[in-house]
């Protein structure tokens, strides 16, 4: 009797235990998701084109010697300043410079006999074959020391632009000569970012268009607008040039500085726009899921949309949503049309 009380007992408790997990499972279905909303309002839609760019200067000057010579001594270094004309570096004249010390005393005295032949022809002295003699010696005497001065100003190198001086090639007691530059000048008052664009978007990128550019080694940016867009395209890599002047925007900026520049190529008003990932596709249909009030609580409803531009997590809704819709931007993974959910607090 013992015996059947006991089965009797197992038997009442396994019943029990499977009702219990089924009534588990019925409260499981009915279990609604917690979610995410935002409400769909009108907004302003920007689409950038992010490309590297590199600080250049409309003013950077090789300067080449204008003689082959040894250096003699360098006056600047790199990153100094210098205004035009001021001297750079000195080379070994010393045979140009003899030879222009004698020939400045061959002037001397060309011009004395000359102005004595002059005082005796004023005097009716002299003969005018004298005369003509002493001036010709006089004139052949000073071109020949203007050529030699000019020659031996091709020993002393001078800035030919007011500027930085950004690289120094050349070493004392090394020879050089007119065919390899030994100075680089940088004016940074014609300084412009260069970038290349690829041809992709030759139609939507125009002078005026606003651009941020970014640079890293300063770290700041600056607000411009496109100055100058080529219309030829590149054949080597398919792309066109853009240019944006800086005269004074930011201080530091310094020629072959690279840079980070976005272009706002495209502006559309009044677009819907939507978070990327909140758009979904199954069977190449693209839908969202908006929140929906009902008799028994919210639940979700799959709709679905005609997508246009997207730029970084923005997407803009052509077709399939409205201004008021309360858009699911979380815990929509699980969610199929018609699921009860729980609108949580952002």
């Amino acid at each position: 009797m013992k015996f059947q009380l006991s089965i009797l007992a197992l038997f009442l408790f396994a019943t029990a235990c499977g009702n219990g997990d089924q009534g588990n499972g019925e409260d499981e279905n009915r279990r609604s998701t917690p979610v995410y909303l935002s409400e769909i309002e009108p907004s302003t839609f920007k689409h950038y084109i992010n490309v590297q760019g590199d600080v250049e200067s409309d003013k950077t000057i090789m300067i080449t010697p204008k003689a082959s010579a040894t250096v003699e001594e360098i006056l600047v270094r790199a990153g100094q300043q210098v205004n035009k004309g001021d001297v750079l570096a000195e080379l070994d004249g010393e045979i140009t410079r003899n030879q222009l010390n004698q020939a400045e005393t061959q002037l001397e005295l060309a011009k004395t006999l000359f102005k004595r032949q002059q005082n005796l022809r004023e005097q009716n002295i002299g003969s005018e074959v004298e005369f003509l003699q002493a001036k010709t010696q006089f004139e052949s005497a000073k071109s020949q020391f203007a050529s030699l001065k000019e020659q031996y100003d091709f020993y002393t190198i001078r800035a030919t632009i007011s500027g930085t001086v950004d690289r120094v090639d050349l070493k004392v007691g090394e020879t050089v000569g007119p065919t390899l530059p030994v100075f680089q000048i940088s004016n940074s008052d014609a300084l412009k970012v260069t970038t290349e664009v690829s041809e992709a978007y030759i139609m939507r990128v125009n002078e005026t268009d606003s651009v941020e550019i970014t640079f890293p080694s300063l770290n700041t940016s600056v607000q411009k607008r496109v100055d100058v867009v080529s219309r030829a395209i590149n054949p080597s890599n398919r792309t066109f040039g853009v240019e944006i002047y800086l005269p004074g925007v930011v201080e530091g900026i310094r020629p072959n500085m690279m840079a980070r520049v976005s272009i706002n190529d495209t502006k559309l008003e009044d677009q819907i726009v939507v978070p990327v990932n909140s758009v979904q596709q199954a069977n190449n249909i693209k839908f969202v899921f908006i929140a929906e009030e009902t008799e028994n609580g919210w639940i979700a409803r799959n709709k679905e949309v005609t997508t246009g531009l997207n730029y970084g997590n923005d997407l803009v809704v052509t077709d399939g949503l409205n201004v008021g819709d309360l858009l699911i931007t979380a815990g929509y993974a699980n969610l199929s049309d018609g699921s009860p959910i729980t609108i949580q607090e952002n």
